[in-house]
């Protein structure tokens, strides 16, 4: 298995954003482990794959059903995110260059 792991880890260049690291919870009887990825590194890992380019969405857009009917599935479509963009637009993108 540990072969396996490390010919895995030397095909995806990647690799270092998916480290997982150890914390701890405590509550009034225990001490429990968990495991956790950095959630920064692993939105650079998603946004480096190939395969899902196409599907990204790095911008807010309307989407309609084929009768022009508004569909509202995803965050970056309902009118909330448009409302807030037109509110405060420089609040948005004034870290954008």
């Amino acid at each position: 298995m540990h072969m396996l792991e490390n010919h895995l880890w030397a095909l995806d260049p990647h690799s270092s954003y998916l480290q997982w690291f150890k914390g701890q919870v405590e509550d009034s009887k225990r001490t429990l482990p968990f495991f956790y990825r950095n959630v920064l590194d692993y939105v650079r890992y998603l946004l480096r794959q190939i395969p899902y380019q196409d599907d990204l969405v790095y911008a807010p857009c309307c989407e309609f059903d084929p009768n022009g009917e508004r569909i509202y599935a995803e965050m970056h479509t309902t009118d909330w995110w448009w409302d807030v963009q037109v509110q405060r637009p420089n609040l948005l993108y004034s870290n954008v260059s």
